[in-house]
């Protein structure tokens, strides 16, 4: 293992020419490295040093381009690869899986459609605040924490209720095949964790603290009091963006999306992924839409999307993205009904 680290450490130190960097820049490390509580040593740290930098000089790159959009900005992430980013925080579709939706015609246009706006639409939805942003850590929990925060949203929204649900315990409860895993993403689904909300209940987040771990066994016993009736997967037959948008406007709804190029958003509406859902790998909340205008001075409605990073991750833990079905935003939205 030792022997990879250092030989990928050296391609990637030659590839970007670090043994340039200076004291100055090992300071950016290690106060990067104190503020979120990453500890290195040995080859590690030379390796996950030499990541930071080739991070760094991307986003620098990146934020100096003038026909940019959205910019990008350091963050817990910094010393990890895009690959790691994915494997270790997403939900990418297994091959079967993949295979399987590729027999799907989605009704939406792939190439991000116009939306439809109908009269009895608002001109803006804004849910934001109506459930925390949580934050997954170490774990591939999107599924866990998209579930429990449109629950906790429509009790606040329904019932004005505001309420703290524990994710753990769905991670632990309504998936025998380890919450945090984001491989098996055919497990980690947020209807599991509405099918148990509905017929066991979901401890709050005090009674059932989350771990960050997906190998712990069930802690719940008993019926829980946080319960659902029902859910409902967007489903309308005429255009999935009507639907969408009618959902949208009444609760937030749990999305898929693309989330691959999410890794170092900071702030600006986004538009570097996906919209086909074979490509969907990571869990979100839909929090509304509001309409801005573009570089043309064009209005445009862009959508806001709560992740699982933390508040100091993107705009205030949320991102804004372009307008029609990015990041595959409206191909699974899903929303809770009380009873």
């Amino acid at each position: 293992m030792k022997n990879i680290i250092a030989a990928t450490l050296m391609t990637i130190l030659i590839s970007f020419g670090f043994y340039q960097v200076n004291l100055d820049s090992d300071s950016d490390f290690e106060r990067w490295a104190l503020k979120h509580g990453k500890h290195y040593f040995g080859d590690e740290k030379k390796y996950r040093q030499a990541i930071y930098f080739q991070n760094k000089q991307m986003i620098e790159e990146h934020n100096k381009r003038s026909e940019v959009t959205f910019l990008m900005g350091e963050n817990q992430f910094m010393a990890i690869t895009n690959e790691e980013f994915v494997s270790l925080y997403l939900n990418p579709l297994s091959p079967e899986k993949q295979n399987e939706q590729d027999q799907i015609i989605r009704k939406t246009n792939p190439k991000s459609p116009e939306p439809i706006i109908e009269q009895n639409l608002k001109d803006d939805v804004d849910w934001r605040g109506y459930a925390p942003v949580k934050n997954s850590g170490n774990c591939g929990s999107s599924w866990a924490m998209a579930a429990t925060n449109v629950i906790e949203a429509a009790y606040a929204i329904d019932k004005g209720i505001k309420v703290t649900l524990s994710a753990q315990n769905v991670m632990d409860c309504a998936n025998f095949w380890g919450g945090c895993d984001a491989s098996l993403a055919d497990f980690s689904d947020p209807k599991n964790a509405y099918g148990h909300a509905r017929t066991q209940g979901i401890l709050t987040e005090s009674e059932y603290p989350y771990t960050g771990r997906g190998d712990d066994w069930c802690k719940q016993t008993g019926f829980a009091p946080w319960k659902i009736m029902s859910y409902t997967q967007n489903s309308d037959d005429i255009d999935y963006m009507r639907g969408f948008l009618q959902m949208l406007t009444k609760h937030p709804l749990s999305v898929k999306v693309d989330a691959t190029n999410w890794q170092f958003y900071s702030s600006g509406v986004f538009s570097l992924c996906s919209s086909i859902y074979k490509n969907a790998n990571y869990y979100a909340l839909a929090v509304g839409y509001v309409w801005e205008a573009n570089q043309q001075q064009n209005l445009q409605q862009i959508w806001r999307v709560q992740a699982s990073f933390g508040i100091s991750w993107g705009e205030f833990g949320t991102i804004r993205l372009a307008p029609g079905n990015t990041c595959g935003v409206i191909n699974e939205g899903i929303r809770v009904d009380l009873w």
